[in-house]
């Protein structure tokens, strides 16, 4: 079938359906002996013919208004997840470098702690100070617990 008479049948087919919307009756369809195809509300005399059921579409201003205003609440909707699922996948990016960050300046930490023979700190009035074996134990305990926290999430 040519583009040409295709679109013929369509704007026939649509012709149809929007002429009778409110009965929703059939339309036959059959393809005679040059092999155009034929569309009608009438079952052609003598020849085979499909038989297309109609719907009907008939909505009041009401049920359209209604069903746009249920399809766009669903649309909305759907945007809002997928916005949440973008932001979640975004924070989820984030905390992870954090944490791989936060790993690498603990194993840092713990490096040198554990081969430096002085430990130099602040005290609260930021002031310098060394700590003493116990204050280094102390600080590597805490700095094994930020690497437990932040290497193996």
């Amino acid at each position: 079938m040519t583009a040409r008479l295709r679109l013929s049948a369509i704007a026939l087919v649509s012709a149809l359906a929007a002429a009778a919307p409110a009965q929703a009756g059939k339309l036959y369809k059959w393809v005679d002996a040059d092999g155009n195809v034929t569309y009608s509300q009438q079952r052609p005399p003598g020849q085979q013919a499909e038989a297309i059921r109609l719907r009907s579409a008939t909505l009041s201003a009401e049920g359209a208004q209604e069903k746009l205003d249920n399809l766009t609440g669903k649309a909305s909707e759907q945007q809002k997840d997928r916005e949440f699922a973008q932001n979640s996948a975004t924070a989820k990016q984030e905390r992870s470098e954090r944490l791989a960050n936060n790993c690498k300046i603990a194993r840092e930490n713990m490096r040198i702690l554990k081969n430096s023979s002085r430990i130099q700190d602040k005290d609260a009035e930021g002031q310098p100070y060394f700590l003493d074996e116990a204050g280094i134990q102390a600080k590597i305990a805490q700095t094994q617990q930020q690497i437990d926290d932040n290497c193996n999430p």
